[in-house]
């Protein structure tokens, strides 16, 4: 369910289908390989090498409090904001960021896009092949990664599921909800009741590796609606187990799925994740076997 998760999981095949599925979403063009960076919105793609952004005048140094490393980091990044400067790109959009190893994450445009000094800014940093980065779990982190500054005073901290690393792709496109209508829960849903809260949390926490009802951009986790919900089969306080240790539930050394604190995802967020699962498993709709299964 965050980053950890697609990382541990992400095996070749995975990784490389993950891949090919981001760049469906905007087209027939692909990423340029290792040490390049795509940016696709509409019909619209540029293209950076590291070498091209190392040399870019709009580089500069900045300090964070890095969530993927756990320390006070200086590194080389460009406001993200001024890579979309002239492409079609809106504050109701999405982005999702495609790794190399297959890690997909989805965010709104509104942040990216923020420059403000009142609320968290992103930045694209650039890795030094001269000066690499720390090692993170002993794997290489760059060349490219999202960080973020934030105001002073620590508000509106950003959470490690939108520091992600290893990023090749970036496709701006309409939100998750738009592109995957299977996803959202029936109409008439409160706006801020716990169903669409939950909604909420499930597109940020859980849709980087995980579908449901056959639909998302990525499949690195099963389905989480289809057969059977999660809640249907571990119940609410075996699934809120899980989430928050897998290992305590079910271990096994190979085991994938990290834990989600509750800096991620807080226990009132946990609540309403259940309330949706609960909601979606209710409005299931029955679906034919996959082609080729045998009755």
């Amino acid at each position: 369910m965050t980053a950890w998760l697609a990382r541990k999981m992400g095996k070749i095949g995975c990784a490389a289908a993950m891949v090919l599925g981001i760049a469906a979403l905007a087209g027939p063009a692909a990423a340029g390989g290792p040490g390049t960076l795509t940016i696709t919105s509409g019909i619209q793609q540029r293209s950076w090498t590291v070498e091209q952004l190392l040399r870019d005048p709009r580089l500069t140094e900045i300090s964070i409090d890095d969530e993927n490393l756990k320390q006070r980091f200086t590194l080389k990044a460009i406001p993200f904001a001024t890579l979309l400067a002239g492409l079609p790109a809106t504050a109701d959009g999405s982005a999702t960021t495609a790794a190399s190893d297959g890690y997909v994450s989805h965010l709104p445009m509104r942040m990216l896009m923020a420059e403000g000094k009142a609320q968290p800014r992103a930045w694209l940093a650039v890795e030094n092949p001269a000066a690499p980065w720390p090692r993170l779990k002993g794997q290489g982190i760059g060349p490219f990664r999202l960080v973020w500054t934030s105001p002073a005073g620590g508000a509106g901290k950003v959470t490690e599921s939108y520091w992600t690393y290893n990023i090749e792709r970036i496709d701006i496109a309409a939100s998750p909800a738009e592109r995957h209508p299977a996803i959202r829960p029936a109409a008439g849903q409160p706006a801020d009741g716990p169903v669409m809260r939950g909604f909420a949390a499930f597109q940020r926490v859980c849709l980087s590796c995980h579908s449901l009802n056959r639909e998302g951009d990525s499949h690195l986790g099963p389905d989480l609606n289809m057969p059977y919900s999660p809640v249907e089969y571990l119940g609410d306080d075996k699934l809120a187990q899980l989430i928050r240790n897998p290992q305590s539930l079910r271990w096994w050394p190979e085991a994938r799925m990290p834990s989600i604190d509750p800096q991620t995802l807080p226990d009132a967020e946990v609540k309403d994740l259940l309330a949706y699962f609960h909601h979606m498993a209710a409005t299931r709709k029955p679906q034919a076997p996959a082609a080729g299964h045998r009755q």
